[in-house]
């Protein structure tokens, strides 16, 4: 006599008592038996890491929330769901790159699969380089930037593209007003060799073509950029990946003037899991920027051409000795290799002589460790130390002066030659990383972090928005290394089961060795540049609001920030001082910001996106009155940056319809119909003054680079 128990999966199970005498058969039938589940979510983001994790300042953002905020001409752009944030900010429509917590746009590190990005945009700073069908993660870090990462002084976004298909091939690409791209992806050897390859390309000279302004109608814009990944899984604890990207972009005002620019990427990646708690990932990269300003019209038609490359190797060793203890050290080498700068006639009938101007060249050393450990519910941690050393070396001519005078061109004394690789001056230093995390509920925590940072690459310009072609002056002799020393605190509180995220957070970072300008400054084709620039002290400071819905029909955020960044300089090596040594507003300063954005998603095929920004106006430097010397009228100017251009806002919306008649057997479609700027808000990019004939003051004029409502359609699809 036995017992006989029947299992299987979706039937109730049998218990029967049997009797055997001999051999036979015996039938037993199972009822089918139905189960309520929980539906199973699976997430890259635990829903309550923003108040279990220590870090302060971390933003990470999908592709699928970036692809649903509304975008001007519907292209999907990173750099815009960067400004959405807390403490994000640009100096304004047409502005290359973007400003966290008070840093300049300099003082980013920008990185592509670990590849160092000098300049991120595309047609000027309306487009980002980063194409949104490759992209698989965006990590921000403007708070607490942990040790493995170093060389800027105010955040670190770390963009990583997505490994092709391994099983099947896939494709997915989308058609627009003024820019189309495509991508496609699957299998080289399945299950062991991927390639993803993707391009984007620009047609939007129609659009300038139908403004009424013969300047704009005749100017020219457009861009491309290409992106290849291959990656070979090596066994099942290896992988090994090689990224490569190019951009170009051209830019032509009329026949006054243009710009043209060009980056280049290349990485490698090699990744291997050594035992159950170690692992190793080795990242090697090179990048290329070059850029031109050119005049094409004229006696004195010219091209203005500079840029630079850059070369980096990094080992990072990832140790879990627990489930809640992790450990990243290593190693990481940079080089810096400045292209000269130099001019030459646009065309044979200029009267342009050529001119050429060597740049400098550096190297970085750093070794850091960086530990993080959730040591209970209530309390983690993560500490760091990175130790950073720096070298300016040759081949370079360096300046001397006379001790006794300040720094200046008719007080230099002689020069000196440094041979290749020869160096010229050294800096070093440790850079300490700390961050706390207190929890003071299941829900809610406090988080502490403090930063020093070195930064030894520096961006000098002297407009209020960059340009392709400004300068990346490296640390030597003259220019010392800027040191930001950055604190936070913050409050997190999570609602309703995490559905509802809350922050406020307080920021201060103090700025040593801040590179400004002289009045006046010629900062191009000037083979003594340290006599234009002077050097002062900085402070950046403000508080961060932030609210997000995470789920239901009804989901967004909204985010409020209220900062001041403010310069002081004093330099007595060239004895001079702005605004007399008080302190006054950096360009990009912009006290207040409000940021919103809302997704209705009443089902899975349809979305309705509405977007609002509204941001203080930046600093200007005006005329406040006039004199006259003879019969010459000349402005009196107020201290450096004490007025402000008009306030910034601005309401886009965008619906997307997804499927429905669209959808086909392994094809999928959607339509975004997008309206930027819906009520036309001509918001001023500048403010300039020009004085009238016959008039003794001068008057303002505003300066708006879009200044209307822009429609737009776009065509997605997969396959």
């Amino acid at each position: 006599e036995h017992l006989l128990t029947v299992q299987a999966v979706g039937y109730r199970e049998v218990y029967k008592k049997i009797r055997i005498f001999s051999d036979g058969e015996i039938t037993i039938k199972l009822d089918v038996q139905t189960f309520d589940l929980q539906e199973v979510v699976v997430a890259a983001r635990a829903n309550d890491a923003n108040v279990r994790s220590a870090q302060t300042g971390l933003e990470q953002l999908t592709m699928a929330d970036i692809k649903e905020i509304p975008s001007l001409l519907g292209e999907t752009d990173v750099i815009q769901g960067l400004l959405t944030l807390p403490g994000v900010t640009n100096t304004g429509e047409g502005a290359g790159g973007f400003n966290v917590r008070g840093g300049n746009i300099d003082q980013n590190l920008v990185m592509q699969d670990g590849a160092t990005v000098y300049n991120s945009s595309h047609v000027l700073g309306f487009f980002s380089i980063f194409n949104g069908d490759v992209v698989d993660k965006v990590t921000l870090y403007k708070g607490n930037i942990p040790a493995q990462f170093g060389g800027r002084a105010a955040s670190v976004l770390d963009v990583r593209t997505k490994d092709g298909h391994f099983s099947n091939w896939h494709g997915q690409g989308g058609l627009g007003l003024v820019s189309s791209r495509l991508t496609l992806e699957g299998p080289v050897i399945k299950d062991q060799t991927s390639v993803i390859v993707s391009g984007r390309t620009s047609y939007s000279d129609w659009v300038l073509n139908l403004a009424e302004n013969p300047d704009v109608s005749n100017s020219s814009a457009r861009f491309y950029d290409l992106t290849a990944k291959v990656t070979q899984r090596l066994g099942n604890n290896g992988t090994l990946s090689l990224t490569g990207y190019r951009s170009h972009d051209f830019f032509r005002f009329a026949n006054e003037f243009g710009y043209e620019w060009s980056t280049g990427l290349l990485s490698l990646k090699w990744q291997q899991i050594l035992t159950d708690q170690l692992s190793s990932s080795l990242e090697a990269s090179a990048g290329d920027y070059s850029s031109q300003f050119f005049q094409p019209q004229g006696a004195d038609a010219f091209r203005l051409q500079t840029g630079n490359r850059s070369y980096k190797w990094k080992q990072n060793f990832f140790m879990a000795p627990g489930e809640k203890h992790r450990i990243n050290a290593g190693v990481e080498w940079q080089f810096f290799d400045s292209k000269p700068e130099q001019v030459a006639p646009y065309s044979t009938g200029a009267a342009v002589i050529p001119d050429r101007v060597k740049k400098e060249q550096g190297r970085e050393l750093a070794f850091y460790v960086n530990e993080e450990a959730e040591l209970s519910d209530l309390f983690s941690f993560s500490v760091g130390l990175r130790y950073s050393i720096f070298q300016n070396i040759g081949p370079y001519r360096v300046f001397s002066y006379d001790r006794n005078q300040t720094i200046s061109e008719g007080n230099i004394t002689g020069n000196r030659f440094f041979e290749k690789n020869q160096k010229i001056r050294g800096y070093a230093g440790l850079e300490p990383r700390v961050a706390l995390k207190i929890g003071l509920a299941s829900s809610a925590s406090l988080k502490l972090s403090y930063n020093r940072l070195r930064q030894y690459n520096h961006l000098v310009s002297n407009t209020a928005a960059t340009t392709p072609v400004d300068i990346w002056q490296l640390s030597n002799r003259y220019v010392r290394p800027l040191i930001a020393d950055n604190f936070s605190i913050g409050y997190f509180r999570n609602f309703r089961n995490n559905r509802w995220e809350t922050s406020v957070e307080s920021f201060y970072r103090r700025l040593d060795n801040v590179l400004e300008f002289r009045d006046f400054a010629d900062l191009f084709l000037n083979e003594h540049l340290e006599t234009e620039l002077l050097r002062g002290t900085g402070r950046a400071y403000g508080l961060e609001f932030g609210v997000r819905k995470m789920e239901g029909k009804w989901s967004g955020s909204m985010s409020y920030t209220w900062s001041r960044t403010e310069r002081r300089v004093i330099d007595e090596e060239r004895g001079e001082a702005i605004n007399a040594g008080s302190w006054y507003p950096a360009n990009f300063d912009k006290p207040h910001q409000v940021s919103l954005l809302a997704k209705y998603k009443p089902n899975k095929w349809k979305t309705l996106s509405l977007s609002f920004t509204y941001a203080t106006g930046r600093p200007i430097t005006a005329p406040v009155s006039t004199y006259l010397v003879g019969n010459i009228v000349v402005p009196n100017y107020s201290g450096r940056n004490q007025f402000r251009i008009p306030d910034y806002h601005r309401l886009d919306l965008s619906y997307t319809i997804r499927a429905g008649l669209l959808k086909r057997k392994n094809y999928k479609g959607s339509v975004t119909f997008a309206i930027y700027n819906i009520y036309f808000r001509k918001n001023a990019f500048a403010v300039f003054f020009r004085r009238q004939p016959g008039f003794f003051f001068p008057d303002a004029f505003r300066l708006a680079t879009l200044g209307t409502v822009f429609p737009a359609i776009t065509y997605n699809f997969k396959f």
